[in-house]
């Protein structure tokens, strides 16, 4: 059964994903969850369904909040640094080029120490 899924994948072609300027990316919003005075403000572009899930590029500004996303999720950093403390864990530090992945039900606090861009997928 799995093999028969790969292979109905095969007929979907590759999505590019490509950001063109900064007026590619929707309005900043407040993060919903913040933990800290300072409010990180998050921007999307280039969000789009795919076969497992949807994927886009995320940008956030420093400040600390709450994880949101309940569903499996694969991160790569393209910009910035921070760290992710998931609850009853060690912080995980990320910077620029590293990658991160989710389980599903994650929990824990972002802390953003400089912008981050980061491109994702979240599963569904």
């Amino acid at each position: 059964m799995a093999r028969e899924s790969q292979l109905r994948e095969l007929d979907v072609p590759p999505t590019l994903i490509r950001v063109e300027g900064e007026n590619a990316f929707g309005q900043p919003t407040a993060v919903a969850r913040p933990t800290s005075e300072q409010i990180a403000m998050v921007k999307v572009a280039a969000d789009q369904p795919i076969p497992v899930g949807e994927t886009g590029i995320w940008e956030c500004t420093p400040g600390r909040f709450r994880r949101q996303v309940p569903q499996a999720e694969y991160s790569y950093f393209i910009a910035g640094q921070g760290t992710f403390t998931p609850d009853g864990g060690e912080p995980v530090e990320f910077r620029a080029g590293d990658a991160i992945y989710f389980p599903a039900n994650s929990e824990g606090e972002w802390s953003i120490v400089q912008t981050v861009r980061k491109a994702y997928v979240i599963f569904t």
